[in-house]
């Protein structure tokens, strides 16, 4: 293994055509080798402008606009929050619409976090019971956008023991 894992591996053809046009430094050439494939694809998680999406920051954003604002920062795929599409979870003509602007910024929905649905590790049998369901709709709608995944909040009492909450 390279002393410097992060070393960005030059080959002949860049180097020689950085070395004959002179414009274009070593690592330059390194880095525009490496921009024909990034050593790692990223998503934008929607909570990381919650703010705007909440409204407390300008420019305000609306959930419908998601995909185009990731792809403007480069970024092909996305990560969705409940919470700012809360009571369009069922909706399919809503759904629809968000998948048709995925599909035309070529960014892909990756998963879907999901809030304020109860506690799955509540204590109670019933409230337990009640939280899985709730989240039955967000595993739909995230299977419609072709999602990998949702992500839950397994939360328990934390008033209890540690061995009470196992």
């Amino acid at each position: 293994m390279p002393a410097n894992p992060f070393a960005m591996q030059l080959n002949r053809r860049d180097f020689l055509v950085a070395s004959s046009v002179g414009a274009l430094s070593l690592s330059n050439a390194a880095l525009a080798a490496e921009k024909r494939k990034p050593l790692f694809k990223i998503s934008l998680a929607q909570w990381s402008l919650n703010h705007r999406f909440f409204k407390r920051e300008e420019p305000h954003l609306d959930n419908l606009e998601f995909a185009k604002v990731a792809r403007g920062f480069g970024i092909e795929a996305i990560e969705y929050v409940n919470q700012f599409f809360f009571d369009k979870a069922e909706d399919q003509k809503y759904l629809a619409q968000m998948k048709k602007r995925c599909k035309d910024e070529g960014v892909r929905a990756l998963l879907i976090m999901c809030d304020r649905e109860g506690r799955l590790g509540d204590s109670d049998t019933a409230k337990r019971r009640q939280a899985v369901e709730n989240h039955f709709k967000w595993a739909d709608a995230a299977k419609f956008f072709g999602c990998h995944s949702i992500r839950v909040n397994a939360a328990t009492d934390a008033k209890k023991t540690f061995l009470e909450q196992q």
